[in-house]
């Protein structure tokens, strides 16, 4: 009976550390992904497919690039999320857990009908660094455009749409839409008020996936598992949601599910 008792125990012990394992992630500060508060779309998406696995996860945040190094500095890191295809980050990739779409937003006020990005001929178009070598139809578009710039870093993008300095910006929609209206909230004012105008987004580009990278490829292959069953079974859809609804008025329907 001690020796039954004792091996149920050992087996339950075993279940136990199983179960409540877990995967450490070095993160960045990135909106939209993971906030001040280590939360958002990419956070949650990354929780559902390990409540699959019945492992929890820890993030460990850095400003954007330092999670790289951190990863591959600091071997208690299981992982590094996100990982873009010209980071040069070591490891194992995962596939991609969340999609995103970038585009174009502009003033909802200003009557643009934009569809495609044929209907950018002749605007004014604000471009983020690098934005015309990894959307080769933009630099194709580019002889028929108004003018185009690309704003260095911390250059107030949101300001020249507001000022009408700028008629559109290639950006990512969800990206774009919680720091748009983030920032009015932040100075007491509200979206859709005179300083803050209502904006749209029209995704002209395809879907692009954010990934992990992970240190062992057995981690990698069982994240990979867990993440089928998450997409099939429409947990990360539901919990992203949160992240994404809140931001419709600009976004409406272009964010991908997962």
């Amino acid at each position: 009976m001690i020796k039954r008792f004792s091996a149920a125990l050992l087996l339950s012990s075993a279940l136990s550390a199983q179960v409540f394992a877990t995967v450490t992630i070095a993160v960045p500060t990135l909106s939209g992904h993971f906030n001040e508060q280590v939360d958002g779309r990419s956070a949650a998406a990354i929780r559902a497919v390990y409540a699959e696995c019945g492992e929890k996860v820890k993030f460990e945040q850095f400003r954007w690039g330092q999670h790289w190094l951190e990863f591959e500095d600091n071997k208690r890191f299981d992982a590094v999320a996100l990982v873009w295809d010209d980071a040069g980050v070591s490891g194992f990739p995962s596939d991609s857990y969340i999609h995103s779409r970038n585009g174009v937003a502009y003033r909802a006020d200003r009557g643009f009908d934009i569809k495609s990005i044929d209907d950018l001929e002749g605007l004014r178009i604000l471009g983020f660094g690098g934005a015309t070598t990894m959307f080769p139809s933009l630099a194709a578009a580019m002889p028929k455009l108004g003018s185009y710039w690309e704003a260095p870093p911390g250059f107030a993008t949101t300001q020249a749409l507001v000022n009408g300095d700028a008629d559109a910006f290639i950006t990512d929609g969800l990206i774009f839409a919680i720091d748009y209206m983030g920032r009015a909230t932040k100075t007491g004012g509200e979206y859709g008020d005179d300083h803050w105008p209502r904006m749209k987004f029209t995704a002209l580009f395809d879907a692009n996936g954010d990934r992990m990278n992970f240190r062992d490829q057995k981690k990698r292959d069982e994240f990979n598992a867990c993440l089928a069953r998450a997409q099939q079974n429409g947990s990360i859809a539901k919990a992203t949601e949160p992240y994404v609804t809140p931001y419709k008025d600009i976004v409406g329907d272009q964010v991908p599910d997962y």
